[in-house]
């Protein structure tokens, strides 16, 4: 796999993966939250403390940590090139 290719393909899923995480944040906050509010304290505490346990699994903490750790070695990699034409873009493989 060539390093354009490589670069694509982590631009790829960075960029899903952000729109993925951006969602889960705005479902979460918009009714999730809203949900909870509407139940007694006690429901809510027990609710939520599932939402924490079951938010711990392979494919929401791989998306989350992944987008976030492609995100930032596509930054890094940007400035380290940026003399380059198209670094800001990482274009340039």
């Amino acid at each position: 796999m060539t390093s354009s290719t490589l670069f694509f393909v982590l631009k790829l899923f960075a960029a899903l993966g952000c729109g993925l995480i951006a969602g889960v944040f705005f479902a979460f906050s918009t009714f999730v939250m809203s949900a909870l509010a509407r139940l007694q304290p006690a429901q809510g505490i027990a609710a939520f403390q599932s939402i924490n346990i079951t938010v711990y699994n392979p494919w929401f903490m791989g998306t989350f940590l992944g987008t976030a750790v492609a995100c930032l070695f596509l930054a890094v990699s940007s400035l380290l090139k940026w003399q380059q034409p198209g670094a800001a873009y990482h274009c340039s493989g």
